[in-house]
């Protein structure tokens, strides 16, 4: 989705796109769109900044971090940026990192292109862990069998190296 800077206002425009998953590729091995992502908000022009900001709407599919398995996952998400030009500085002249800095970003052209904005944002939704349940049993380290629908005929005998000493006098106190 592109808007064009010159015809802004002060005022705000809003604006509403929807993104088939065929349209918007998320470049994330994690997660896929299941469903069209629909964006809508304002973007508003004053002097050389552009200000945008409104929400997002999805559905992806991620894999569970302990089993694999593929699970659906509703995204909401608020977004809230400011585009500069390039070459204006910031107002102060503080060399320290501010916390607008980083809702601020460059633009180049005289057309904001939105669709890298909406990738960003899907993915920041993301949550760091997904799990499919909280009692998910994952995969068997030997043979890779699904624990939470098979048991496996693997020997959990096994011991984590980092015991071995501990299991050694525990044999040898036999």
């Amino acid at each position: 989705m592109q808007i064009e800077i010159e015809q802004l206002t002060e005022t705000g425009t809003p604006f509403a796109h929807t993104y088939t998953p065929a349209e918007l590729s998320l470049e994330d091995e994690r997660a896929r769109l299941l469903k069209e992502a629909r964006i809508e908000g304002r973007a508003s022009r004053k002097r050389q900044r552009v200000h945008v900001h409104g929400t997002i709407e999805t559905e992806l599919e991620v894999a569970c971090d302990r089993c694999l398995a593929p699970l659906a996952m509703p995204v909401k998400s608020e977004f809230d940026v400011s585009y500069d030009p390039p070459g204006v500085e910031a107002e102060t002249d503080s060399a320290e990192l501010q916390a607008d800095d980083l809702e601020t970003t460059v633009y180049t052209d005289e057309i904001l292109d939105l669709d890298e904005l909406v990738r960003e944002q899907i993915l920041l939704a993301l949550p760091t862990r997904s799990l499919c349940r909280e009692a998910c049993q994952g995969l068997c380290p030997t043979c890779g069998v699904n624990l939470n629908t098979q048991t496996c005929a693997c020997a959990q005998t096994e011991i984590d190296p980092r015991w071995a000493g501990l299991a050694a006098l525990k044999d040898r106190d036999r």
